[in-house]
């Protein structure tokens, strides 16, 4: 005789990068399993994987993950950790600097947990006829980049360069050795519009304070990325 079969719960939430209204569910046993053996290999390329391959089972179909952006990711994963798990998350504070080496534990509600609103223009111009159209970083961008790098920060670049215009026409169809060939002529201050865009870029990100039972002093940090808030 068949087993009696489960339905889970359906949720509404908004894609931050675009508004889009999308439905997901609570993720299940079975991909709890597919993050707890991707956190105990403690390898971030795994453990991005996991979270890929998680959403993709629990959000509506037609929701493209490996097209979303890296805070678009964050966000939806932590919006399906706290239907799954629970809306709070527990962590021990310490002070940055100072004598008290006090942890004091802190909740913090994810509903309170938002991507910053800034959106930086995709389009620079980078002279009067000449341009850029970039897009926000992914997840397969960032896989193996170290964003204090300049090296990798000239990799990420080259993968999210969308195209390139000027007064007469739109350039696409480059490779990658092209399109880092073609970075290495910008001057320095057109270079800087480009990554400007990356650093202004959304992010998930809270501020959190709390007060110190040991010492009684008042401190907060600011936390940003989805790693931050389960560390």
């Amino acid at each position: 005789m068949a087993l009696p079969s489960l339905t889970a719960p359906e949720f509404l939430t908004k894609i931050p990068s675009t508004g889009k209204e999308i439905k997901y569910r609570p993720f299940l046993v079975k991909e709890e399993k597919i993050l707890l053996m991707a956190l105990e290999g403690n390898d971030q390329d795994e453990i991005t994987n996991a979270i890929v391959t998680i959403l993709g089972n629990c959000l509506e179909e037609g929701v493209d993950v490996n097209k979303l952006a890296t805070f678009d990711v964050e966000y939806l994963f932590l919006k399906l950790r706290g239907k799954s798990v629970g809306e709070v998350i527990q962590l021990r504070m310490s002070h940055a600097d100072g004598d008290c080496k006090h942890r004091t534990d802190v909740e913090i509600n994810i509903d309170d947990i938002n991507v910053t609103e800034e959106r930086p223009e995709d389009k620079i111009q980078l002279t009067d006829e000449i341009g850029i159209k970039l897009r926000y970083a992914g997840v397969n961008d960032l896989k193996g980049v170290d964003p204090e790098s300049s090296e990798d920060l000239f990799k990420l670049i080259t993968n999210c360069i969308d195209f390139i215009y000027d007064s007469e026409n739109v350039y696409s169809d480059f490779t990658r050795e092209e399109i880092a060939e073609w970075l290495e002529q910008l001057s320095s201050e057109q270079f800087k519009k480009v990554t400007d865009f990356f650093e202004n870029a959304p992010k998930l990100k809270h501020i959190i304070t709390w007060t110190c039972p040991e010492c009684g002093k008042e401190d907060s940090m600011v936390l940003e990325g989805l790693t931050s808030f389960f560390t």
